[in-house]
């Protein structure tokens, strides 16, 4: 199985009685696979996350499936973290299970909306009477089409 770059990184929302044992022990399981970087901010109840090494894709999902074990047992609420591996990304979603659910919703909905402002697309929409509308019979489906125009940065 071939062998690449993997790094984890961002920021969990903590408990507010997380202690440092609890931080050792994760960056104990994974300091032989990777370089950990746990650093726990007691003031804003957070820990910034970096995990880094050379490994094949098996690996990595260990490394991830131990940081959703630990963003179960104490995040105080859902985070997204950055996972690279070999130079493709995506987002991995730990902590609390509803907040995670209501994250991977939201992020649904903004990806619909990211469509939504490509160019000349065309979809179609139910449009439900209103009360004065109701005595009135006809197609309630219509066809609309949509432009969207770049704009440019600054």
């Amino acid at each position: 199985m071939d062998k690449g770059m993997y790094v984890l990184s961002g920021a969990l929302p903590v408990q507010d009685d997380l202690d440092a044992e609890q931080i050792d022990r994760v960056s104990r399981h994974l300091g032989g696979m990777a370089t950990v970087y746990l650093a726990h901010d007691d003031v804003a109840h957070s820990i910034a996350i970096r995990i880094s090494g050379t490994m094949s894709p098996d690996d990595a999902r260990i490394v991830e499936k131990r940081i959703e074990k630990f963003a179960e047992e104490y995040c105080s609420a859902g985070a997204i973290l950055l996972s690279e591996w070999n130079g493709l990304s995506r987002w991995l979603v730990v902590g609390m299970n509803w907040q995670v659910q209501c994250l991977l919703k939201f992020a649904a909905v903004e990806e619909q909306f990211a469509r939504l402002a490509q160019k000349d697309i065309d979809f179609l929409v139910r449009l439900e009477p209103n009360d004065r509308a109701q005595s009135r019979q006809g197609n309630l489906i219509a066809s609309l089409s949509v432009s969207a125009e770049e704009q440019s940065s600054p």
